[in-house]
């Protein structure tokens, strides 16, 4: 594994587009064995649809991080600083990278990433939600450490819904 190939920097607005197209590419590659097309469908539009993440990240205290190989956008995290019964935590909302480079050590990258990120906050836990069917994620969640804690099904709207595992990990 070429780690120096790898870089994770700030989303700029110029490459908003390219993570909305990459953001089609993964979701259909990785998810269509996990929920219905119908469904991969409506969750990009409401999560990646024009107006929606500028939301988040000015109006919503989102960050958005970039992952490029060689220069090229291949993947991409979001997250925010969130307080819960009086605990500050990092909450990933995205942590997405292309299905070609699974299993090379680059979600493993991109995790450490996001301690870093945790660390600099002075946050106490990371908290991510992730599909209960998602055995690759769950799988890559638990190798860098973090544990399941709890699980929710969230109405999404459009008749869908996330029926997911809260994972946590203690930083």
């Amino acid at each position: 594994m070429n780690n120096s190939s790898i870089t994770i920097t700030k989303l700029l607005n110029t490459d908003l587009e390219e993570l909305r197209k990459i953001s089609r590419e993964i979701w259909y590659n990785h998810y269509s064995t996990i929920i219905s097309n119908a469904q991969i469908e409506y969750m990009l539009d409401k999560m990646y649809g024009i107006g929606v993440i500028e939301n988040e990240i000015y109006k919503q205290g989102i960050f958005y991080d970039q992952v490029l190989h060689n220069s090229q956008l291949v993947g991409y995290l979001s997250y925010s600083s969130e307080v819960m019964d009086n605990m500050s935590y990092l909450k990933l909302h995205k942590c997405y990278l292309l299905t070609s480079l699974h299993g090379l050590g680059y979600g493993q990258m991109m995790l450490s990433h996001v301690y870093e990120k945790a660390k600099n906050m002075n946050l106490q836990q990371i908290i991510l939600n992730v599909n209960k069917r998602n055995e690759k994620g769950i799988k890559a969640y638990s190798r860098f450490g973090f544990k399941i804690i709890d699980s929710q099904v969230i109405d999404f709207g459009g008749g869908f819904v996330l029926d997911d595992y809260i994972m946590g990990y203690d930083i």
